[in-house]
């Protein structure tokens, strides 16, 4: 039987916390509370909860409101998919909505609080956090930045071909390296966090070594793959104060079959999309 996800409630209003654990528990939740701002972090480390709910008021004293959501979401042992969901006594206001993302938050919620949809909220937030571990779990997903590994590109990159391949689209593939190659364990971890960040829903990101990483990106040509590679430089050498370099490979479209359409015999006029693996030895070369 499958263990209840673990929600954190760190809340110093002790009525709206017993109602707030009556709700998650009845909704399928265990739940683990605390009115103290220093246990917070700790109990988090410990227990490695599948979803937070973090009271602004806890970090009133410290005159940062956002400094304990700040500490959680850079905190190692607590992963980087556990949902954060900011509670203030007011009003959440558009520029505090924006302070609590810039925080690592996944929201902010204010007064009137809308329980029910709390709950529905945090329920697809902890769903998507319990398949990054299920992933994990099965050795896919790069631990230190939530990337794929080797293993978990391999497979997802397959399936985006074969989708890409079915639809008559092209296939990016677009390997990234530092420019001097010389990174600390830290601040390849660091770089490793930036493309994670970096990176879109529609793409596959992966950690292909301790430096290197490589992005399979469905619906882009060769055109399109240098625009990524614009965004993404860009984006992750702000972020981690890194010079990159970067190859390029790319499978072109091709003509796709009417639905029902039949033929006994391969297109001799158009070749077979190149492979996944190909394609990564590809943009691998062309950083030579």
């Amino acid at each position: 039987m499958a263990t209840e996800p673990l929600v954190l409630l760190a809340n110093a209003d002790k009525w709206l916390t017993e109602s707030l654990e009556s709700v998650l528990t009845q909704s399928g939740y265990r739940v683990m509370t605390t009115a103290k701002r220093q246990q917070v972090v700790e109990l988090a480390r410990r227990h490695m909860p599948d979803g937070i709910l973090l009271d602004l008021g806890l970090d009133q004293r410290a005159g940062d409101n956002m400094a304990l959501c700040r500490a959680l979401r850079a905190d190692t042992a607590v992963s980087h998919a556990t949902p954060i969901i900011l509670m203030t006594a007011g009003p959440a206001l558009r520029a505090q909505q924006l302070e609590a993302l810039r925080a690592g938050a996944w929201e902010l919620r204010g007064d009137p609080l809308d329980m029910e949809e709390l709950i529905l909220r945090l329920g697809v937030y902890v769903q998507g956090k319990l398949e990054v571990d299920r992933l994990g779990a099965e050795g896919l997903v790069d631990r230190a930045s939530g990337l794929y590994n080797d293993a978990g590109l391999n497979r997802r990159s397959e399936e985006i071909a074969a989708f890409t391949a079915r639809q008559g689209l092209p296939l990016a593939c677009v390997v990234f390296q530092p420019d001097d190659g010389t990174l600390s364990a830290g601040a390849a971890d660091r770089l490793a966090q930036a493309f994670r960040r970096a990176g879109r829903i529609s793409d596959a990101v992966g950690r292909t070594g301790p430096a290197e990483f490589a992005v399979f990106a469905p619906a882009t040509d060769e055109t399109g793959a240098e625009g990524l590679v614009q965004r993404m430089t860009d984006a992750v050498s702000r972020a981690a104060a890194v010079k990159l370099r970067a190859g390029i490979s790319a499978s072109p479209a091709t003509t796709k079959r009417p639905s029902g359409a039949r033929s006994s015999s391969p297109n001799l006029h158009e070749p077979p999309p190149t492979s996944p693996t190909e394609l990564l030895d590809r943009a691998r070369h062309a950083l030579d």
